[in-house]
């Protein structure tokens, strides 16, 4: 997998400014740490999103 590959994640859960990411294609990974700044408006728990280098959108 290359860096310009798409990485499709799952929002866990959301935690003050904070929501923590788990791959969808490696769920045994520890979930990622991500600010909600970098994230699109509307991320709730259980939305799924599509990271490109350090860009989000929502899936």
């Amino acid at each position: 997998m290359g860096v310009f590959d798409p990485v499709k994640c799952t929002v866990l859960r959301i935690d003050g400014d904070y929501a923590y990411l788990q791959k969808e294609d490696d769920p045994s990974a520890a979930p990622a740490q991500v600010a909600l700044a970098r994230l699109p408006e509307g991320v709730t728990d259980g939305s799924r999103v599509q990271r490109v280098l350090t860009d989000y959108e929502l899936l």
